[in-house]
């Protein structure tokens, strides 16, 4: 019976260089990012430093993510 594993999660960075999240990696970003989209505060710094369009980005990454 073969198992299924989620794939790493790929990431580029400003440079263009790639990078994978493990499980890990994956399930501490998808905590973080529930804490900090919940709080009025926390879509209020992610508004300021990089766009108000990017509260959605991270909602929408939330989704992919499996939280809520």
């Amino acid at each position: 019976m073969a198992t299924k594993k989620p794939a790493d999660i790929a990431f580029e960075d400003e440079t263009g260089q790639m990078f994978m999240l493990d499980k890990k990696e994956r399930q501490l970003l998808r905590e973080l990012l529930a804490k900090v989209i919940k709080s009025v505060s926390g879509r209020k710094v992610i508004a300021e430093k990089l766009g108000p369009e990017y509260v959605k980005v991270g909602l929408n990454l939330l989704k992919q993510m499996g939280g809520s």
